[in-house]
C-alpha cells in the first residue's frame, strides 16, 4: 500500500504542477489577447480621419515606421497594455490598415515552464491577433429617429444630398423643401398629437435601408403639439457654442445623449406631394441649432459622429451617422 500511495502521490503532484503551468500560460494569454483587443480597437477608430492627437509610445513614433494615425494609435494603445517590443522575446506587428480593418499581432516567445521543468519542459510562446474593424454607415436605426425626411436623390450618397443648397458637413440646411409636406413624417401614427411626440422623443420603431415611410402632409409646423414637442426637446439640448461652425462638420464640444444631435432618414420627395410612401435610402446625422429652430423651421447642421441605437449596413450611404468600431477577429 505503500509503495501504491507513492506512486499515486507523485501522479497527482505532476498533474497539480501541470495543472498551475497551463493556469498561467492561460493568464499570460489572456493578458496578451486583452492588450491586442484595445490595441485593434484604438487603431480602428482612427481609421475615420480623425488626428491622434495623444502622445505616442516611444516605439510608436514616424521614426519607428508609425507615420499613419492608425497603426501609431494602435501601437501605443499596445504599448501602454504590456506589449513593450524592448523587452526580450515580446514582438509586436501592426499590420497596414485595409479600407475599413486593422490588423494587430503580438507575441511573447521564451515563457518559462515552473513546475513542467520536471518532465523536460522549459519555455513555452503565447501569439495572439486581433483585427480592428473601423466605424462603418447606418443601416438601421431602433429607437429615437427623428421625423424630418432629407431629401437625397436616389441612389442616395453624400454627393447627391441636397435639402435645396449644396451641402456638407458642417454646412447648415432649412427644413420646408418638399412641396405640400414640410418634409414631416408620419411614424407610428398620423396627426400633430403623434408627430409632436416624435418630434420630442425620438420614433420608438425600428427602420432600415429599403423601408418605406409615409410623409405628413399640412402645414403640422404651425400645430400647438408640433410647436410643443419641438420648444420641449431644445430644451433638453446643451448649451454649447454653434456647433455648426466647427471646421468639417466635426464639432468636439457635442456632449453624448445631447437632445440635439439627431438622426433623420433621407429619403427622395421628387413626384412627391402631400401624404405619399418614400423607401429610406439612408441616415444622417444632425445637430439641431437651438437659437434659430422654431416649429416653421428646423435649422441645423451635418456632423459625423457614432450615433446610438444603431446597426451598421456594408451598402449605406456615408451621411454621417456611423457605429464604434468593432472587434471581427
Amino acid at each position: 500500500m505503500a509503495v501504491m500511495y507513492a506512486g499515486i502521490v507523485a501522479a497527482m503532484l505532476g498533474a497539480t504542477a501541470l495543472g498551475a503551468d497551463v493556469a498561467v500560460m492561460y493568464v499570460n494569454s489572456i493578458q496578451m489577447q486583452k492588450a491586442v483587443d484595445s490595441a485593434a480597437i484604438a487603431g480602428a477608430t482612427y481609421m475615420t480621419g480623425l488626428a491622434f492627437t495623444q502622445t505616442a509610445a516611444s516605439g510608436c513614433t514616424s521614426a519607428n515606421g508609425y507615420s499613419d494615425d492608425a497603426k501609431k494609435a494602435a501601437c501605443t494603445y499596445a504599448y501602454n497594455n504590456g506589449i513593450d517590443p524592448s523587452i526580450t522575446g515580446i514582438s509586436l506587428n501592426v499590420e497596414e490598415p485595409t479600407s475599413s480593418t486593422l490588423k494587430v499581432t503580438a507575441q511573447h516567445t521564451g515563457l518559462p515552464y515552473y513546475f513542467g521543468r520536471v518532465i523536460g519542459l522549459s519555455t513555452y510562446n503565447v501569439s495572439v491577433t486581433s483585427t480592428g474593424q473601423a466605424s462603418q454607415a447606418v443601416g438601421t436605426i431602433k429607437i429615437g429617429m427623428f421625423p424630418v425626411g432629407l431629401q437625397c436623390t436616389a441612389p442616395c450618397n453624400l454627393s447627391n444630398l441636397d435639402p435645396g443648397q449644396s451641402v456638407n458637413f458642417g454646412q447648415k440646411f432649412v427644413g420646408g423643401l418638399a412641396p405640400g409636406n414640410w418634409q414631416f413624417l408620419a411614424i407610428g401614427g398620423t396627426g400633430d398629437s403623434t408627430l409632436g411626440d416624435n418630434i420630442d422623443n425620438g420614433a420608438t420603431t425600428s427602420f432600415t435601408l429599403g423601408d418605406s415611410l409615409q410623409s405628413e402632409p399640412g402645414n403640422k409646423g404651425n400645430s400647438s403639439n408640433v410647436r410643443a414637442g419641438l420648444a420641449d426637446r431644445l430644451s433638453k439640448c446643451h448649451s454649447i457654442a454653434d456647433p455648426c461652425s466647427a471646421s468639417g462638420g466635426n464639432p468636439g464640444n457635442i456632449p453624448a445623449g445631447d437632445a440635439c444631435l439627431v438622426v433623420v432618414p433621407a429619403v427622395d420627395y421628387h413626384g412627391c406631394t402631400g401624404s405619399c410612401s418614400m423607401t429610406v435610402e439612408g441616415f444622417a446625422l444632425i445637430y439641431l441649432e437651438p437659437a434659430t429652430t422654431t416649429g416653421t423651421s428646423i435649422n441645423g447642421c451635418f456632423v459625423k459622429a457614432v450615433a446610438a441605437n444603431t446597426v451598421t449596413a456594408s451598402g449605406a450611404p456615408q451621411l454621417g451617422a456611423e457605429m464604434p468600431p468593432v472587434l471581427i477577429q
